[in-house]
């Protein structure tokens, strides 16, 4: 595909807005969002955020605490510099390319104390971005932010409070604003909840909002701290006392998105549009990048555990990547571990890894090669020295390895993030993909590192393989966690035992809903040969040019989301509900005169399901479902095939 290379950024003559210091009122390029910026009683900052009319975020604290000063705090605001900032730039996932429009603003502060800095806004259209710039070249203490969030009190808030070591593999949950809760127990312990971003909010008269950041790069990761009637301040769970900053401080975004409806949640470019374009020296195509190609694979860690990863079993895996349509085959962990039969008869580990390479190569499958990022394991050594890294990155090349799982982060204080990108630019260099797992929430990275080509951070199916996934959290998923970032969330079991609360169509809807760039198939790749679903699995695509929220989807309920492929549709509906229901599903939107529907439907049993090809749409456009507890549904929508044979 040709490169979309991106639009230059329109800037406007800069301006000084003449506003009274102590109250700002910044608004988006169409005037319906605007960000306020005052200071209170006491000379503290305030923000606040109004979206067509409505006050939708309270004023609420802002600031950094620098060497035991929040500079927040007794400030003086001056006069705003304003620029305008349009462009479109290729994008990965949901659609092909992004929006980066909005009005930028930079706001002198001073505080009583004569320290000098610049609160930096962009209000976008759909949403609001801020940030610190402390100028200086010493070494300084961060001790974390006062910055906070006023919630309305009777808005709905869905989120998940696994962070730190739990590598934000939560399930998503809901409550009231003024109810979430402050405290959980942990071994007999009572500590602060803390949530990971992001957090979505329902606000009473139907609009959506969602609270994370963007750009975490040279700093800890935020985490949400609720602190009673709705109020929900900036932690840092992983660096709680701080951290050394040398030189300028530029803070990661503060990001609030808001829309009046799902589809324009889903939908919003503002988080990687607040990062900055990729390295062309690295990456001269951007994220076109000829070898940043996206595909699935089979995981051998995935049903058979580290055996997956013997020797003796690789170029079957291969076989089967190729039988089912997978570009790749990632071999998880184990390989590096002699018990796993890789030096088994003098066998050299990366004359292995280049053997199979060779043979995958042959069925145009390539080689991903899982590590671990920690020391100590059984399974591999760690990678957080350079020398390692540098030795792991030029023998993946060397051998013909097309990208690297890296494992067990477990955090996100500020130097396990400087290690994910300086992993991601070491790659980078040798020309490998990257998928992180045991990790943190996607903040756009991928606009800057397209290396990057999916991350864990969110509750997969590979729990699955001993526990039940909630159907709430299915439901959730979609509109708070894949809202900010591509998800390694492994979609598409068929075996009956892997099905648990769901059905086969529901698991494969969701290969649709929870779509990645990397996509692992969890169930073993002989079950794919031998199911109904196979064409299905094999065509399925991972990338897609646009994606629709249609009516009746509902957080946490229902999930009905269009995506297109060149001239195709693909439509997935999951019922999120421990009971049947019928539903109605509107298709007139993509245009159905001249084409023909391929619908996949549930069974008579749970385990079942049906496959109807070559059906006339409907006159009206519309379809009857009928859905079993934990059901789903899909309809391809593409022109008829015709093919060739004897007159």
């Amino acid at each position: 595909m040709a490169m979309q290379r991106c639009i230059p950024a329109l800037l406007c003559s800069v301006i000084t807005l003449t506003l009274h210091a102590a109250s700002l009122d910044l608004a988006s390029p169409d005037g319906n969002v605007r960000f306020q910026l005052s200071t209170n009683a006491e000379g503290h900052l305030l923000h606040s955020v109004t979206a067509n009319g409505k006050l939708r975020l309270e004023p609420a604290r802002a600031g950094v605490i620098v060497d035991g000063s929040d500079l927040g705090a007794g400030v003086i605001l001056g006069a705003p510099l304003s620029r305008r900032i349009s462009e479109v730039f290729p994008w990965r996932g949901n659609k092909t390319s992004a929006t980066n429009l909005c009005q930028a603003y930079e706001i002198p502060v001073r505080t009583q104390a004569g320290v000098a800095w610049t609160f930096e806004v962009r209000v976008f259209n759909d949403g609001v971005g801020f940030r610190y710039r402390v100028p200086g070249t010493s070494t300084r203490r961060i001790e974390g932010e006062s910055t906070s969030w006023q919630l309305p009190r009777t808005a709905k808030v869905w989120f998940q409070t696994e962070t730190g070591a739990a590598a934000y593999e939560g399930a998503y949950q809901s409550a009231r604003a003024d109810q979430l809760p402050r405290e959980r127990e942990i071994r007999n312990q009572k500590r602060p909840v803390h949530l990971g971003p992001p957090a979505t909010v329902e606000f009473a008269d139907g609009g959506i909002g969602l609270i994370s950041e963007a750009a975490l790069f040279n700093y800890s990761g935020m985490t949400l701290r609720p602190e009673g009637d709705a109020k929900l301040v900036a932690a840092f769970l992983d660096d709680p006392k701080g951290w050394s900053h040398e030189g300028p401080i530029l803070s990661p975004w503060r990001v609030f998105v808001f829309s009046e409806d799902l589809n324009g949640l889903v939908n919003s470019d503002l988080i990687p549009a607040l990062c900055v374009p990729p390295d062309p020296q690295l990456f001269p195509d951007g994220i076109n990048s000829e070898w940043l190609r996206p595909g699935k694979a089979p995981c051998t860690w995935m049903v058979y555990g580290n055996d997956g990863a013997q020797w003796q079993r690789q170029k079957w895996f291969v076989d089967v990547a190729a039988a089912t349509g997978c570009e790749y085959l990632l071999v998880d962990a184990g390989w590096r571990s002699e018990r796993w039969g890789w030096l088994k008869d003098g066998g050299n580990l990366w004359e292995r890894a280049a053997e199979l390479c060779r043979y995958a190569a042959e069925r145009n499958v390539g080689i991903v090669l899982w590590h671990s990022y920690p020391e100590g394991r059984d399974d591999s050594p760690g990678l957080t020295t350079i020398e390692a890294r540098e030795e792991l990155f030029r023998n993946c090349q060397k051998a013909g390895v097309k990208g690297v799982k890296i494992d067990f982060f477990n955090s996100e204080s500020k130097a396990t993030i400087e290690a994910y990108e300086d992993l991601l630019r070491r790659a980078a260099k040798h020309q490998l993909m990257v998928n992180f797992h045991g990790a943190h929430k996607p903040t756009g990275e991928a606009r800057t590192w397209p290396n990057e080509i999916t991350r864990e951070g969110i509750r997969e199916q590979e729990f699955v393989l001993w526990d039940v996934l909630p159907l709430a959290h299915y439901g959730a998923l979609p509109f708070t966690r894949m809202v900010v970032g591509h998800a390694d969330f492994l979609p598409g079991y068929v075996q009956r035992r892997f099905l648990k609360n769901t059905t086969p169509i529901f698991q494969m809807a969701s290969v649709i809903v929870f779509a990645s760039p990397f996509l692992c198939w969890p169930d073993n790749p002989e079950a794919y040969l031998n199911s109904p679903l196979l064409h299905f699995v094999r065509t399925v695509p991972v990338v897609w040019d646009e994606t629709r929220i249609l009516f009746g989807s509902v957080i946490g309920d229902t999930v009905m989301m269009a995506r297109r492929k060149g001239e195709e549709w693909y439509v997935a509906v999951l019922n999120c509900r421990s009971e049947a229901r019928r539903l109605e599903l509107d298709l007139s939107f993509a245009g159905l005169m001249g084409k023909e529907l391929t619908l996949y439907r549930d069974g008579s049993s749970a385990a079942a399901c049906q496959v109807e090809a070559a059906v006339q749409p409907p006159a009206a456009g519309k379809l009857a479902l009928s859905l079993r507890p934990g059901g789903g549904f899909i309809v391809h929508i593409s022109a008829p095939k015709t093919f060739s044979g004897w007159k």
